[in-house]
């Protein structure tokens, strides 16, 4: 990752079409959303929303955190330029960073992963997120999602 930005609403618009096919499956699976819709409504519910630019100064990927009182819940979705080598680098510390920052403003962090979605729980452990719960029919596309959480200590 170069770096990142503060999104801007036309940022949804660009990254959609080229959302990975994993977030594509979760976010169909979860909301019954196409990527544009899943990126645009993330952005409008999201008190913090992010837009990664690639080195290419291209769009590739947006990130946040939605409120619900006390209980922060982190999001991202991203294409494939996500994992170029020297971005997948920049992008480790980065969001250690941003996770740590995030976890300040509220003590507990909770999102769902599909439990297919082995590269994003591989990243969410590297953050320091716990895997509490395996709920196999989440969604209104049903499928296996695991709750994660992280609290701050």
């Amino acid at each position: 990752m170069a770096y990142y930005r503060p999104s801007k609403y036309g940022d949804c618009k660009v990254l959609a079409p080229n959302l990975r096919y994993s977030d594509k499956k979760e976010v169909w699976a979860s909301h019954g959303f196409r990527p544009l819709k899943a990126l645009q409504f993330s952005f409008l519910l999201s008190q913090e929303c992010n837009t990664i630019i690639g080195n290419k100064e291209d769009i590739i990927g947006m990130f946040g955190v939605n409120n619900m009182g006390n209980i922060g819940v982190p999001w991202m979705l991203a294409s494939d330029g996500l994992y170029e080598p020297s971005t997948v680098r920049k992008f480790v510390k980065v969001s250690r960073e941003w996770v740590s920052k995030t976890q300040n403003r509220y003590p507990i962090l909770v999102n769902y992963v599909a439990k297919e979605n082995q590269k994003t729980i591989k990243w969410l452990r590297f953050l320091g997120f716990t895997f509490t719960n395996l709920i196999e029919n989440y969604g209104v596309n049903p499928q296996p999602f695991y709750e994660f959480i992280r609290i701050r200590s």
